[in-house]
């Protein structure tokens, strides 16, 4: 099949979540199956052009008064898809990220910049001649895609076949009524069964209302954002969608997050040589100038958000810290937790060790040096760092929800434990299964095996691949 994947961010060559990490995945192992995949992405000034060898495309002009508008054609570094960059300077060239000016506020014309990125994917899905290249399926990912369909039906246009995957639903691309006008798109799709949404406009919901197939990134998210407490407002758009609502889970790239080769780390180990994990937990500690212990070593590599339910880290550690227990803490994010967590390092010097910034190196030092990964998410569509700590010997602590509910299991019927699991948002829990990791902790033939229970585990991008081709397939064929 041929397959174009509309996407506003990709790693390695631009990230802020696990949306990069996703697309920068999937289309190789689509690729390796023999299927022929091509990706577009706007040109950011971030991107480093160097690297992946640009070539001009074709000019795309004006349509909107936007800016100019033309693609620039290579390839992502050690990967055969190919990279469609959408080169736009008055919508793409800026100072600051993929969708945040420097100063943290969302740039004002991001109706604009995403909306001409889906018109490009909608376009090179229609006219095929522009590249050379027309695909059976466009796959777009989350919000700023979520006009592709819109743009399709607009045009009456039956093929190509869309699918569009929530990554999370609480990013809804949402925008003031007043701005539906600059979009080329009829005033009989503002409207509630189109983009209307709260006196403005969606296009999240315009992924949802006009795709052919929702995927989101787990099972369990899936279920939960057809409820009220997790649906963002669309729980009952999402029921009326229920057939062509899918989970996937999402994957892991184990030629990056490997203990057993990862360049980033001290020592490499697998799960027959585990011993060599207590190399990296003692390199840790030293660049983390923690004082020298035997105790139970926690991590943390997040977004510091409410979302990420950092703050009943705050409330419940201290205790722990107390009986031995040590913690390394690697993210930003909300001003408000990073100033909490920085007291929280001062007030535990030696014990607690807090980094506000975000170092993929150091993130895999982390993910080989602790014991236990903390990720007490209020939810989580699917979560990836749950994923590499299991690769890495490394116990999970999760909050019962989307992703982790869906890798993560201690006294689940059938399953072999790999981690710790508590059910509600409340200190208690938390507390509760930070107890049970310290008591079994003690137990070390027992934790072993956990470990081993959890090195074991296969969450491959291949096994994730397969559902996707199955969904294109069955899509493709549909009249």
């Amino acid at each position: 099949m041929k397959i174009l994947f509309t996407a506003s961010e990709v790693y390695p060559l631009i990230k802020t979540g696990g949306l990069a990490d996703v697309v920068g995945s999937l289309p190789n192992v689509l690729a390796e199956e023999g299927h022929e995949v091509r990706l577009l992405l706007p040109l950011y000034s971030g991107i480093n052009v160097e690297e992946i060898h640009l070539n001009a495309g074709p000019v795309l002009g004006n349509p909107f008064g936007f800016g100019q508008m033309r693609l620039q054609v290579g390839h992502i570094p050690n990967s055969t898809v190919t990279l469609l960059l959408l080169d736009c300077p008055d919508l793409f060239s800026r100072d600051g990220g993929p969708y945040l000016q420097l100063d943290g506020s969302d740039y004002p014309d991001n109706h604009r910049r995403f909306a001409m990125l889906a018109w490009t994917g909608a376009v090179l899905s229609t006219y095929g001649n522009l590249i050379d290249w027309q695909p059976d399926i466009v796959h777009a990912h989350d919000w700023q895609t979520g006009l592709v369909p819109a743009y399709l039906k607009s045009w009456r246009q039956r093929v190509p076949k869309v699918v569009f995957t929530i990554h999370n639903l609480q990013y809804t691309g949402f925008f003031e009524a007043a701005l539906y006008s600059e979009l080329g798109l009829g005033e009989d799709m503002y409207d509630p069964e189109g983009l209307e949404y709260y006196g403005g406009f969606s296009m999240l919901k315009a992924g949802i209302q006009y795709s052919d197939a929702i995927t989101t990134v787990s099972p369990t998210y899936t279920q939960e954002i057809q409820t009220e407490a997790y649906g963002c407002g669309f729980d009952g758009l999402l029921r009326s969608q229920q057939n062509k609502l899918t989970g996937i889970l999402n994957g892991v790239d184990y030629d990056v997050w490997n203990p057993d080769t990862d360049p980033f780390i001290v020592a490499n180990y697998n799960v027959h040589k585990l011993d060599d994990k207590q190399v990296n937990k003692h390199a840790l500690r030293e660049r983390c100038r923690l004082e020298p212990h035997n105790g139970l070593l926690f991590g943390i590599v997040s977004r510091l958000t409410t979302q990420k339910g950092l703050d009943l880290v705050l409330e419940a550690m201290p205790q722990f810290i107390d009986q031995g227990a040590q913690m390394v803490l690697l993210g930003s994010g909300d001003k408000s937790l990073e100033e909490a967590f920085l007291q929280f390092g001062q007030q535990y010097a030696g014990q607690v060790s807090i980094y506000i910034d975000y170092d993929e190196v150091f993130a895999h030092l982390i993910q080989a040096g602790v014991d236990c990964l903390l990720i007490p998410s209020r939810f989580e569509p699917c979560g990836l760092t749950q994923l590499f700590a299991l690769k890495y010997g490394t116990l999970p602590i999760v909050r019962h929800t989307g992703g982790l509910a869906d890798s993560v299991w201690e006294n689940k019927e059938n399953l072999p434990q790999t981690g710790f699991v508590f059910d509600q948002s409340v200190v208690e829990d938390l507390s509760e299964a930070l107890s049970r990791a310290l008591i079994l902790y003690q137990d070390r033939e027992s934790w072993r095996q956990i470990q081993q229970n959890a090195m074991r585990q296969d969450f491959t991008w291949e096994k994730a691949g397969k559902n996707y081709i199955q969904l294109y397939q069955s899509i493709a064929n549909e009249r």
